[in-house]
């Protein structure tokens, strides 16, 4: 019924829409709107002046349908994520600068990336497709998927994920986990498999070696946060490593390579202080390949 009485508030002209009368106007916002009725939000978001980003229904609709299921049945759940997409005040397009972060509604912060080469902007790594929609009370960017609330930093997530224990042991015996707790990151991040696949002889030389194990290890870590949106082919970055090494970026049909043979197997793990990929082969600067094939 409050939809319809917006709806037709919109049609006669009788007031100025507010974000959600504008994003009831919208067949394109009908799942975002049902699901900010259903989380009870609509008044306190019209009490206020907000920036709404804004998950158009594809983006919903890319959603597995487990987790749209569990939210339908968790409303604290699904107003946790309804209110990180939400931000005090008006934020336009023009505020918007790289590695800006911004405080939601529930609290955590969601990072503004922009890429120069694409001309994209993303938020929390979700592109948007449309730039200050103006209401009454705030603005409206529409996204191309939701923002899921990360569950901490990469140190966090690596700690969490099972297929990351080889890693999380070998960042520990380096004694880097603090500064993979900086921020605006890009960690490149090997499974256990990855590790496996390394020769015995290379393996025990990083067992024996702190330096050149947090060299290789620091050669994942790029120092600002490259969504898989920002990555292009032949682009080239460069590493947190001491020499600064760089990473070279391959895409094609297949998918996106790191240097010759490391596949991302999956992008864009969002994390408070920047963002995992995760690679099935451990990356391995130039200038240590010979020494190590051949074990000197």
């Amino acid at each position: 019924m409050k939809i319809c009485v917006i709806l037709f508030a919109l049609v006669c002209g009788c007031f100025a829409a507010t974000t959600v009368e504008l994003l009831a106007s919208d067949p394109n916002m009908s799942t975002l709107v049902s699901l900010v009725t259903q989380a009870g939000l609509v008044d306190a978001i019209n009490s206020g002046t907000f920036t709404i980003f804004a998950p158009n229904n594809a983006a919903f609709a890319a959603l597995p349908t487990s987790t749209i299921h569990a939210l339908s049945n968790d409303v604290h759940a699904l107003s946790n994520i309804l209110k990180y997409h939400v931000v005090q005040g008006n934020v336009k397009s023009a505020a918007a600068s790289n590695e800006l972060q911004l405080t939601t509604l529930n609290g955590q912060k969601i990072r503004f990336n922009i890429y120069s080469h694409n001309n994209v902007v993303t938020i929390q790594g979700s592109k948007i497709l449309h730039f200050d929609r103006t209401a009454s009370n705030g603005v409206i960017h529409v996204l191309e998927s939701v923002m899921m609330p990360p569950e901490g930093d990469i140190v966090d997530i690596v700690a969490k994920t099972s297929d990351f224990s080889t890693l999380l042991s070998l960042v520990q015996q380096a004694g880097i986990a603090s500064a993979l707790k900086g921020d605006a990151l890009t960690v490149f991040a090997p499974t256990n498999a990855a590790f496996s696949r390394l020769p015995s002889h290379i393996t025990n030389r990083l067992a024996h070696d702190k330096a050149l194990l947090t060299e290789i290890l620091e050669y994942h870590v790029v120092p600002h946060t490259e969504y898989s949106v920002g990555l292009y082919n032949r682009e080239h970055l460069r590493t947190l490593d001491r020499n600064h090494d760089i990473l070279s970026v391959h895409t094609d049909s297949t998918g996106v390579r790191i240097n010759t043979n490391a596949h991302v197997t999956k992008a864009n793990i969002g994390t408070t202080n920047g963002v995992i990929h995760i690679i099935d082969h451990v990356l391995v600067p130039a200038r240590y390949l010979l020494t190590l094939i051949i074990g000197k």
